[in-house]
């Protein structure tokens, strides 16, 4: 049976929710809530690295403490003077 001219073209009723607004107000206040806390996060991540960089400093002048004491204990063990192992690396 053939379908009557402009059948197709009927607007479709879209229910809307009866408190939109009051989704609004709730999503809004979400998106308040979760941009306090990337703030939050942020400061929190700041300090960290801060500390990180502090660690970091620390941890490179402790090697090279230990590098030099090795190198020392290296030139102790060979024998040789400061001054011929100068001369060995010029």
């Amino acid at each position: 049976m053939p379908r009557p001219k402009g059948s197709k073209n009927k607007p479709k009723v879209v229910s809307a929710p009866a408190n939109l607004d009051e989704q609004i107000k709730a999503v809004t206040a979400e998106i308040a809530e979760l941009t306090e806390k990337i703030k939050v996060k942020k400061t929190a991540l700041k300090a960290l690295e801060k500390a990180k960089a502090a660690a970091d400093k620390v941890a490179a002048k402790k090697k090279a403490e230990e590098d030099k004491k090795t190198i020392l204990e290296a030139v102790e063990a060979s024998g040789k003077s400061v001054e011929e192992i100068l001369k060995l690396l010029k």
